[in-house]
Parts: C-alpha cells; sequence; structure tokens
C-alpha cells in the first residue's frame, strides 16, 4: 500500500496498492491549467505520494512509515530541459531501469523554478526507512556511471534522503516522461545492506548513545528521529513551537558544539523542517537562544 495524499498537504493519508504512473499519465489533460499561486496550488490542489506503506491507520507522521518503496530525487536547476530528456533518455535505454521524470508546478507556474522536475525510481524490493541515506548516495553514483549525473541537475540529495516526504504527482502529459516499454523494465534492487550497529538506541535512557556521537547531520537526524519516536514529539499546526523547543533541548544534552548549518540540514534530514513555515528562521531564532 502506497501513501497517497489527493489534494494538498494537510490532513491524513489515503492509500492505494500501487502507483500505477503511466496510467496516472494517461488520466491527464495535455497541458495542466496555469497555476497562479503555487504555494496555495501545493498546499490545497496539488495531488501527492510517499512511495510507503504505513504502519498503523493513516496518520502523516515519519514514524508511521513502514518501509520505503521508491526513491525520489529533485532537480530544482534545470537550466536546458531538451539536456535532461536527453540524459534521461539515454539512462533508461542502457540500464532498463523503471524511472519517471516530470515537471514540478514551480515550473509549470510563470516565475517559478525553470524547468524545475521530480525523477521517481521504484525499487524492486522495499528497504527499511534506515537504509533510506545509503539508498539514495546508491542510486546517484549509478546515475552518475551511466553518465546521467543528477547533481548537474542541481539534485536536492537531502530532500530524497527524508522519510516520509510528500513527492508531487505529475501535472500534465506534456514533459511527462514514462517507460514507453514497461514490460520490459526492471525495477531496482538496492543493494546497500543495513548495518544495525551503527544506529545506537536511546531505549534505555533518555541519550544514551548519541552523547559520544559527533554532532554531524547524519547523527543528529538519527537522534531526532528516535526521540520523536519515542516521546511521540510531532509538529502539526499548533504544535510546532513546543515541539521545536523540546527538540532543541533534547539535542543540547545530546550534542557539543552544535554547527548552526549542520543543525538545519539536520532537521530536513530528519523530515521535521519540511513541515515549518519558514524553517531556517524558525530553527536559526530558536537555537540561538536554547543552544547558547
Amino acid at each position: 500500500m502506497y501513501a497517497f495524499k489527493k489534494s494538498g498537504i494537510y490532513g491524513d493519508y489515503d492509500v492505494i496498492d500501487e502507483l500505477d504512473v503511466v496510467t496516472y499519465t494517461e488520466s491527464l489533460p495535455v497541458y495542466h491549467d496555469p497555476i497562479e499561486d503555487v504555494s496555495e496550488f501545493k498546499k490545497v490542489s496539488a495531488q501527492y505520494f510517499t512511495p510507503s506503506n504505513l504502519k498503523s491507520g493513516l496518520a502523516r507522521s515519519r514514524e508511521n512509515i513502514a518501509d520505503i518503496q521508491g526513491i525520489t530525487f529533485d532537480l530544482d536547476k534545470v537550466y536546458d530541459w531538451s539536456e535532461l530528456m536527453y540524459d534521461f533518455y539515454t539512462m533508461m535505454t542502457k540500464s532498463e531501469i523503471e524511472m519517471y521524470l516530470w515537471k514540478t508546478p514551480s515550473a509549470i507556474a510563470s516565475g517559478g523554478h525553470e524547468n524545475g522536475s521530480r525523477l521517481f525510481v521504484p525499487l524492486g524490493k522495499s528497504i527499511e526507512p534506515e537504509l533510506l541515506p545509503k539508498a539514495v548516495d546508491e542510486l546517484t553514483k549509478l546515475f552518475i556511471l551511466g553518465g546521467f549525473n543528477l547533481l548537474s541537475y542541481g539534485a536536492d540529495l537531502q530532500a530524497s534522503k527524508t522519510v516520509g516526504r510528500l513527492m508531487g504527482l505529475p501535472l500534465q502529459k506534456k514533459d511527462t516522461i514514462v517507460p514507453w516499454d514497461i514490460e520490459n523494465r526492471k525495477r531496482y534492487k538496492i543493494q546497500a545492506e543495513l548495518d544495525r550497529s551503527t544506529f545506537q538506541s536511546t531505549s534505555e535512557g533518555e541519550f544514551i548513545g548519541a552523547l559520544n556521537d559527533e554532532p554531524t547531520i547524519e547523527n543528529m537526524a538519527s537522534f531526532m528521529e528516535r526521540y520523536a519516536g519515542k516521546h511521540r514529539v510531532t509538529f502539526n499546526v499548533g504544535e510546532r513551537d513546543n515541539s521545536l523547543t523540546r527538540m532543541l533541548g533534547a539535542l543540547k544534552k545530546a550534542f557539543d558544539d552544535i554547527d548552526q548549518d549542520d543543525l538545519i540540514g539536520a532537521f530536513y534530514e530528519a523530515g521535521i523542517a519540511q513541515t515549518l513555515d519558514n524553517p531556517e528562521k524558525d530553527i536559526s531564532v530558536k537555537a540561538r537562544r536554547l543552544l547558547k
């Protein structure tokens, strides 16, 4: 079952058995109606999905994500759409991997990200959420070896490594590329394996396993995910200010000499920054006060 959002970013997930991007694209108009207000469109109208099973119910939260069934990439610096299409088609032909490409609402609306695009690679075998960072790195390297350097198109790898992140669905047939021979395509299987010895538990004490760690983005993000799950810290509307204060207080106890840029990066990797209205400002202002 894929976690799925019919309209906008708020509320619970819906679920579907399988997201058939080819069939979905066939149902779309050739051109989408002009988007006047991109921010409002994303909040209330756009359709999203998270290629994951849910642990229970329909709650939209990182701790409710059971697995990862596909990898998504944000390509936000596409200066030449024809060049991107060429690299994408070449990779599809060489690899026989099932993958999809489409433009974002910001790319379709005037004044948005020029040619901003999304790349989706469904997996042949689901992976555990903790393995997502390694899986993203593995696919990125595989594409580079195949002559398709996602980094040349501004790929936001931190966003790809965010568990439970919503992925906007295609809006129109134009500039949406799906496999022309889907029956012959193979879904990529991640080769990396999860080494749980590198993940230290906090189940026996509040900060055991974190106190001796370096305050890297990965270590802080892992700590925040465990802390949020254990204490049921959520960032829904009306809870964000208090939850952010709690999380920063926990980080202060767990780590020394936290770098501001790494802190913000960790909040993005843990999937928290994306829930805030002004993430950089909200985190920075509180951090300056609470992490003294």
